[in-house]
Order: C-alpha cells, then sequence, then structure tokens
C-alpha cells in the first residue's frame, strides 16, 4: 500500500510555512503523495472549524516548486464552480512542469450554497463535472485545433498547450460513494477515491465498480484509493458522522491497531491511503508540531510493513 499526507492549507493552522513545511517533510519521509482538500468559499452555516482555504490548485503549484519526486493530489477536486477550458490549462500546466506528478481527484461538491453562490447549478452539477471531464480529456489529448460542443461548454479550432507531461494527461480519480459516483469511476475514472469509509464499504464499492467496468468494456489499470483522517493514539476517536449524518471512519489507534486497520484495507482492495493527521473537523486544537509528530511516528512505525 501507498501512503499520502494532507497538506495545512485549511482551516486554522493553515500557513504558507506549515504547507512548505508538511510538504518537504512528507517528502523526506517517504510518502508517495501530498493533497489538498477544496472549497473556494466557506458558507456561514459551515465556519465551525475556521474559514481561511488556501485554493487547491495554486497551492500544488507552490509546492511542486519545493519538491522533487512527490506526487501531487487534490482530494477532492470541486469541478462544477471552474471552468473547464482553465481547469484543463491549470492541471496541464502544474503536471508538465512537475514532470507528470499530478493526481486529479474530482467530485460533484458538497455544499450546496457554495456553488449557488459561484453561480452554479446544484442540480446539475453531476452533469456539468461529466461534460468537464470530457473537455479535460479532449484538449489534453487532440493536437492541432481543438473542438467541442457540449450543452455547458462550446469552441471550435482552438489551439491548447502545454499538453500534459503524459500524452493521456494525468490520472483522474473519481470521488463519492453512491451509485452515480461509482458509474462515473469506472465509466470514465483512473481510480476510485471515497472519503472515510470503512474497509467493508471498500469492498463493496470495489465489487460494484469492478461490475461496471466490465459492462463498459474497460480493462485499463484501475486504482483503489481512500482519503481519512487519522490519529496515532490508542485512545482516539474511532469515526464521526458528517453534514449529512453519514459514517466517516479514521484510522486510529496504536501502531497494532493501526496495522490491524491497514491488514483490513489491504485485503478489501484498497492501494492507496491518503491521511489527514489529527485531522481538525475532528481535532480543533491541533497543533502543526502535533501533525507532523504523527507522521513521522506512521513513516517509521507503520509504513516500512506495509510499502
Amino acid at each position: 500500500m501507498k501512503f499520502g499526507v494532507c497538506l495545512p492549507h485549511r482551516w486554522n493552522y493553515a500557513s504558507k510555512n506549515n504547507i512548505s513545511r508538511i510538504a518537504i517533510r512528507a517528502e523526506e519521509l517517504g510518502y508517495e503523495s501530498i493533497w489538498v482538500t477544496d472549497h473556494i468559499i466557506v458558507p456561514e452555516t459551515h465556519v465551525e472549524r475556521g474559514t481561511t482555504f488556501y485554493e487547491a490548485l495554486t497551492t500544488l503549484s507552490y509546492v511542486a516548486g519545493l519538491t522533487e519526486n512527490i506526487l501531487l493530489g487534490t482530494a477532492v477536486l470541486g469541478v462544477a464552480p471552474r471552468e473547464p477550458i482553465l481547469l484543463a490549462k491549470q492541471v496541464a500546466t502544474i503536471d508538465a512542469l512537475s514532470e507528470g506528478r499530478f493526481i486529479l481527484g474530482v467530485g460533484t461538491g458538497w455544499i450546496e450554497e457554495e456553488l449557488q453562490n459561484l453561480n452554479q447549478s446544484w442540480a446539475e452539477r453531476g452533469a456539468i463535472l461529466d461534460e468537464s471531464l470530457d473537455v479535460l480529456k479532449k484538449l489534453w489529448r487532440t493536437e492541432g485545433p481543438v473542438s467541442f460542443s457540449g450543452k455547458f461548454t462550446e469552441f471550435s479550432n482552438m489551439h491548447f498547450n502545454p499538453k500534459p507531461h503524459n500524452s493521456m494527461g494525468p490520472p483522474i480519480w473519481i470521488g463519492g460513494m453512491k451509485t452515480p459516483s461509482l458509474k462515473r469511476a469506472a465509466k470514465v475514472g483512473d481510480g476510485w477515491f471515497p472519503w472515510a469509509v470503512s474497509p467493508d464499504e471498500i469492498r463493496q464499492g470495489v465489487k460494484k465498480i469492478d461490475k461496471y467496468r466490465r459492462e463498459f468494456g474497460r480493462s485499463s489499470p484501475f486504482s483503489i484509493s481512500c482519503f481519512m483522517p487519522a490519529n496515532l493514539e490508542s485512545s482516539g476517536v474511532k469515526g464521526y458522522r458528517g453534514f449529512f449524518e453519514e459514517r466517516h471512519y479514521v484510522l486510529s489507534g496504536s501502531v497494532r491497531e493501526v496495522q490491524t486497520m491497514l491488514d483490513d484495507f489491504s485485503d478489501a482492495g484498497l492501494q492507496h491511503l491518503a491521511l489527514s493527521f489529527k485531522d481538525v473537523r475532528l481535532f480543533k486544537e491541533a497543533t502543526i508540531q502535533e501533525i507532523e509528530a504523527q507522521m513521522e511516528e506512521f513513516a517509521k512505525s507503520i509504513m516500512p510493513s506495509n510499502t
């Protein structure tokens, strides 16, 4: 299994120094990837963890210049508020300049007020995501003048350069647990990237995605990944309820307990795990020193047995 680290680019402890500190240290410790989550504006109804949120793509462009080999990913990017041609350009630029280190995790978004205030349709966010992915792939993979005609985006005989580092573009991992997300992952994604789910949910999701992929006639390589809060304390919280009262899980406990959980995830088919140590949604008073200490302990005591 491969492991990643969420950067402190959001909420109470977000700062330039903390972002660069964790990005550089994660690479030194041998983590495969560093991640950012995504919100553009924060409604007043969702300020319990703070209001600071460094923008995802520009944050990754910053840390790309501070690192050399570690992968850079979004967990996950809300696509609907972003104009797809500009998004294609931003992602292609980061991927080209980082020499193919970008992973584009995408989703529909989950805060209705955020999309509404960014002049996007909540009801059509799934359709916007699907068409935007078509736009991205068309621009990334077509040489010479490019044309596209869809419901939300249309252009004709336009040139798009630079292309991403790899000819097919960066891998696209699809977030979400519901059937439309699983089908989207199977049909157009290079991976599945749910948030804080259990090994059994991974197992069931993999089973459904495999079925859908067969129906779509897809046999290309596919990544099974997850983003999860983590806390290396024997008495740590094991889970929490999301905004819609959905159950989320935490990689939590002693080194032995965490290892047992990782064994369960591996048996379920998980290949990549992105960790948010001392995630602020659960540990509002966590310091950057505590986050770094847990990141170091995980790298020392747990990673060598799992990579």
